[in-house]
């Protein structure tokens, strides 16, 4: 007997296809309660520019590091997940619009649902990783990631000055900020892609309090054998040269997220 499921082509559907889809509807996800610490690098360009795909020009040789607490997240039900995520000053080349953002190298996130819609839907490099809460003994604060057992970055970060009203009023008028992507499905059976471009994926926050510090990031690469998915990666941006460390900052707020936005770069 001949199967009966076909697809809707007014639908949206998420692997595995076949128990349904949904109605696009241009979503705007809300994150009530983020938490973020960020610290910044100063690196050698030729060392980002062999990551940077051609498509993109390298505006800035500086690398973001962010780590995310993101709770009362509306899509899982006023949930939580973490993330840290590695980034870099970027234009887009492939048209004329100019658009300019962050060219994201990797993102770690400790929950699979966010890291199957972020990839298939939006482009973003997600991957998993085991991520702890941040924590604090003072004014210190530190947090964490882990793969099979391995830790292999610790953030560490002195909190200091606290940001004034009118500092917060300016990171609010400049809020959104275009993250860009690579969406990428290889061949089955055989080497090259079956789909590969880049992608625009825009998000805003809303900061509520800020500090302002200073920090320090701990990598320890796997022996490729312990990890071999994710050695390379690791590997990588931990041999990236700091010529300087370009300041650190804490924020709490909340994130949007414009998933309806996110598209396609010709």
């Amino acid at each position: 007997m001949r199967g009966k499921f076909v697809f809707n082509d007014d639908c949206v559907y998420k692997m595995p296809v076949h128990f349904g889809g949904d109605p696009f509807i241009p979503v705007r996800t809300v994150y009530g309660d983020m938490t973020g610490i960020t610290l910044s690098f100063e690196t050698a360009p030729e060392s980002l520019l062999a990551l940077l795909p051609e498509d993109f020009e390298l505006l800035e040789p500086k690398v973001n590091v962010q780590f995310a607490n993101a709770r009362e997240v509306d899509w899982m039900s006023g949930g939580e997940y973490r993330l840290i995520q590695a980034s870099s000053p970027a234009r887009y080349l492939g048209n004329a619009e100019e658009l300019e953002g962050e060219y994201v190298f990797v993102i770690w996130e400790n929950k699979a649902c966010p890291i199957l819609g972020g990839r298939e839907e939006d482009g973003m490099p997600k991957i998993y990783a085991d991520i702890a809460s941040e924590r604090h003994y003072g004014e210190e604060w530190f947090t964490a990631a882990s793969y099979e057992s391995h830790t292999f970055l610790s953030i560490e970060f002195s909190r200091k000055e606290e940001l004034k009203n009118e500092e917060i009023a300016q990171l609010n008028a400049r809020s959104k900020v275009n993250y860009f992507g690579w969406r990428y499905l290889p061949n089955l059976g055989k080497g090259g892609a079956s789909l590969s471009h880049a992608t625009l994926y825009p998000q805003e926050m809303t900061v509520k309090k800020g500090w302002k510090g200073e920090g320090k990031l701990l990598w320890t690469p796997p022996d490729w054998w312990k990890h071999p998915l994710q050695a390379r990666i690791i590997s990588t941006l931990a041999a990236l040269p700091v010529r300087k460390m370009a300041g650190g900052a804490m924020i709490k707020g909340a994130a949007r997220l414009n998933v309806g936005d996110s598209r396609r770069l010709p």
